[in-house]
């Protein structure tokens, strides 16, 4: 995302698209980090996820490296990011450790490969309040067709 901060333009390479309910991010196997997706594009995505602050005896990965996306009967997995931003949205009552911290992370997909762009553009197609726009653009448009 590249922003304007003067003027308020929000200037992005790809629409997002508010995802549908039931739809979830994890970052690596592994990671306790996992929550509903809000928004999501071709060149990444938001989600919020609950951090406890609590017991570290489950060490978290040093470096996180990939995410996987999961709606009922759709997978994207071991997508390459880095974190775009993180911040606390709201902290929320919890009987075991006094509060919990509602996070709102936003990652940017990196070296998609052509496999990642196909499952991706699926799980959009799919999983998505809003349709896409129609991928490949359809070429009934006379105009741009060469002479004959």
């Amino acid at each position: 995302m590249i922003m304007n901060r003067k003027k308020g333009i929000e200037r992005r390479k790809n629409k997002r698209y508010k995802a549908v309910k039931g739809s979830y991010a994890s970052i690596n196997p592994t990671s306790r980090i996992i929550g509903p997706i809000t928004d999501i594009s071709m060149g990444g995505l938001a989600f919020k996820y609950t951090d406890t602050g609590g017991d570290n005896s489950i060490e978290e990965p040093l470096e996180e490296k990939t995410i996987c996306l999961s709606n009922l009967g759709y997978f994207v997995g071991n997508i390459s990011f880095k974190t775009v931003s993180e911040k606390e949205i709201t902290t929320v009552p919890s009987f075991l450790s006094g509060s919990m911290k509602v996070k709102l992370k936003q990652v940017q997909f990196v070296a998609l490969d052509f496999q990642q762009m196909i499952d991706l553009d699926n799980y959009l197609r799919n999983n998505v309040y809003e349709p896409l726009e129609n991928f490949p653009p359809d070429n009934d448009n006379k105009e741009n067709l060469p002479p004959e």
